[in-house]
Formats: structure tokens, sequence, C-alpha cells
């Protein structure tokens, strides 16, 4: 990895890292104030859930555990120095 693809790599994560804290902290809004409207929690799990997909949509694409372009790289170059 260059210097280049590093700086965006850093900021892709400190872009999902403050994407979770909003999240976190927007839900526990939502979540107090469902709860102060009438001392139950009725609606408060619907954005909770919806906006959580988005989470894990940001996720799989910072992090992507399950295919890494930098994994296969790493894997080709040792095929082919070997080679």
């Amino acid at each position: 990895m260059n210097e280049q693809q590093i700086l965006e790599k850093a900021q892709d994560i400190v872009s999902f890292k403050s994407h979770l804290l909003v999240y976190i902290l927007v839900n526990l809004l939502l979540f107090g104030v469902d709860f102060y409207g009438n001392g139950l929690i009725n609606w408060a799990f619907f954005p909770l859930l919806g906006w959580g997909i988005g989470l894990v949509s940001h996720y799989f694409s910072v992090f992507n555990p399950l295919f890494s372009v930098e994994k296969e790289v790493e894997k080709l170059k040792e095929k082919y120095k070997n080679s």
C-alpha cells in the first residue's frame, strides 16, 4: 500500500467510527424520547434496525472481512514470488 491508499483507508475507518458514534447517540436519544412519552418503548426499534442495516453495510465497505483485495494481492504476490 502506498501512502495515499493508507490515508484513504484511515479516512474510511474514521468515517465508520464517527458513523457508529452518531448511531449510538441518536438511538439512545430516540429510546429516551420514546420511553419518556408513555413509559414504554414502542417505535424506537424501527430506526435502530433500519439505520443498523446501513451501519452494517458501511462496516463491510470499510473492513470487508469476507473479501479483501489486500489479502488477495498478498496471496498473489506470494504465489508468483515463489514461482
